[in-house]
């Protein structure tokens, strides 16, 4: 078992939850301003990312996958579907589930957002070599 600091010698700053909190906050930032003339936030570009990548799916399921709880991710497919970058739809083999799908608008968009996305992560690394940046990718994979 781990030894537990002594108050005397415990450091916020070393604690992996913290800094993790504050990386986060940089890096979301960091594509929140990137995204905002979009009129986009980084939630929402999640949701739009991951339907581009896996294809239509129940909301519940598209939730879990960007780590959203059931009631936020209804919110956010209403804004985006309102918007017309999404479709909203009853499964019509399970119509207790409501269905997700990209639109050729929202298509379009994920497309034009991707280099953007990828410009805000690449200024979050920027200050690593690029082995570290593979490193820090790999460790925080391990870590979920």
């Amino acid at each position: 078992m781990d030894a537990v600091p002594e108050p005397a010698h415990y450091r916020l700053d070393d604690q992996i939850g913290h800094l993790l909190r504050r990386v986060y906050q940089r890096a979301a930032a960091n594509l929140a301003s990137r995204l905002e003339p979009h009129g986009l936030t980084p939630v929402q570009y999640a949701v739009l990312a991951r339907l581009a990548e896996t294809g239509p799916m129940s909301q519940n399921r598209l939730g879990r996958l960007v780590e959203m709880e059931q009631s936020n991710i209804h919110g956010v497919a209403l804004r985006l579907a309102r918007r017309g970058l999404i479709r909203r739809s009853r499964d019509p083999d399970d119509r207790r589930l409501t269905l997700l799908v990209l639109t050729a608008e929202g298509r379009r968009l994920v497309d034009a957002l991707i280099p953007i996305s990828t410009a805000a992560s690449a200024a979050t690394l920027a200050i690593l070599a690029p082995d570290e940046r593979a490193a820090l990718i790999g460790l925080l994979r391990r870590l979920l």
